[in-house]
């Protein structure tokens, strides 16, 4: 009699109470090995037909503030502008003001829009900014400054795979 109730209780246990019996499956351990670099890179450019990139992020290194400079509303230096204009090769047509005075990064003069530095270095923006891009902020009503990097760089990878497809 107890061998019989062992096996109902298995049985009515075995079945969800949505009638959903994969919910019970059970699931084999994940399996660790290991693959070499030359098979990894192998493998990477025979699915996208180049070399890997490299798992680094660059990231230009900025200076260290003088604690004698005169305070502005950014961190950034004139010098770190030229270093990151350099870095990321970005045209001599695309200004960088740094804000100066009672200027802020919420309201950019008339003709700018606040980049930060973030953009550039984690998203990998480029300029000219795509017309997709002005054209959807224009439709939204949102300036390229309220997006967060997270949004930008989501933003931008749906643009990226459109035109891949």
């Amino acid at each position: 009699m107890s061998s019989r109730k062992g096996f109902s209780k298995r049985n009515s246990s075995s079945h969800s109470s949505s009638g959903d019996s994969s919910a019970n499956e059970v699931i084999a351990p994940k399996e660790e090995f290991e693959v070499e670099e030359e098979a990894k890179d192998a493998y990477y450019k025979s699915l996208c037909g180049s070399p890997p990139p490299s798992q680094d992020i660059p990231i230009p290194k900025r200076l260290v503030r003088s604690p004698n400079a005169p305070l502005t509303p950014s961190m950034v230096s004139p010098d770190y502008l030229t270093t990151l204009r350099d870095f990321y090769q970005i045209p001599s047509g695309v200004v960088f003001r740094i804000p100066s005075g009672n200027e802020s990064a919420k309201n950019p003069p008339e003709g700018f829009f606040t980049c930060y530095e973030a953009f550039l270095v984690y998203c990998h923006m480029w300029f000219p900014i795509p017309g997709t891009i002005v054209r959807a902020l224009r439709h939204f009503g949102v300036s390229i400054s309220q997006l967060s990097v997270l949004a930008l760089q989501h933003w931008l990878g749906v643009l990226i795979l459109s035109y891949e497809l």
